[in-house]
């Protein structure tokens, strides 16, 4: 069943975020750990409520779970730009080292947020159905119809945010590929890339499952990445600001 594929996403991403915080205590609290761990916080619940809500039903109840979701989806998400940017600084890749550099990052994360912060005024649900599953979602496509009764809904929050998270994320992960030999945040962000277009264009009918299983990757790519260069002691030493990108790597 669909609703025991969503509560087993949900626990794996309360596993990834607990031994996330366990590595963030250990290694020296890295920023850029903290804003990823902070910022996935809900990402179990997210999965959660999509899990039970067959159990649960129709209602103001279910409407109730999924308030928060959808909110701290729209809020937190961007941050993920930020913590890439900290996350290169601390491999010591040289470009991400001036300030000001860490300063775009967090303007463009601040831009992104105000683009969908306006949509946690106007939060419209309605029910959708993906096989066995039951949840309330902003938007309803044919293929996600509960009853002969559904209609399509045009999903809020613009799509414009999460795909230049995604890619910016991305970006992150191919310099520290290229220039410290650690593939996985690439690899983790690329999946969620093609988790969350590949899935809609191939398997529309199971997008939502095959995006969820993307945020797992990336949530794994972000978090390994970040603990990887904490344990190396990565951050670059004073001198190499602004310079060339130091590799302390010890393979």
């Amino acid at each position: 069943m669909l609703s025991m594929t969503f509560l087993l996403y949900a626990a794996i991403h309360l596993v990834i975020w607990v031994w996330g915080w366990k590595a963030w205590a250990q290694y020296g609290r890295p920023k850029g750990l903290f804003l990823v761990l902070f910022g996935g916080t809900l990402l179990w619940y997210d999965n959660f409520r999509i899990g039970i809500g067959r159990f649960i039903g129709e209602g103001e109840l279910l409407q109730a779970l999924t308030v928060p979701a959808f909110a701290w989806h729209w809020t937190m998400l961007p941050l993920l730009v930020i913590a890439a940017g900290s996350i290169a600084r601390s491999a010591g890749v040289g470009w991400a080292q001036p300030k000001a550099v860490m300063g775009s990052f967090c303007a463009v994360a601040s831009v992104l947020i105000a683009m969908d912060v306006p949509y946690l005024f106007q939060i419209e649900l309605h029910p959708a159905c993906v096989a066995d599953t039951f949840r309330y979602s902003t938007g309803v496509s044919e293929l996600q119809f509960c009853g002969p009764d559904s209609v399509v809904v045009n999903g809020a929050g613009s799509p414009l945010v999460a795909i230049l998270t995604n890619v910016i994320v991305l970006g992150v992960g191919i310099a520290l590929w290229i220039q410290r030999g650690w593939p996985w945040l690439t690899l983790g962000s690329g999946a969620m890339f093609l988790a969350a277009g590949g899935g809609p264009a191939l398997l529309p009918y199971w997008a939502l499952p095959i995006a969820n299983f993307g945020e797992i990757l990336i949530t794994l790519g972000l978090i390994t990445t970040a603990v990887h260069f904490a344990r190396q002691g990565g951050a670059v030493q004073p001198a190499a600001v602004g310079g060339a990108a130091v590799n302390e790597s010890s393979g």
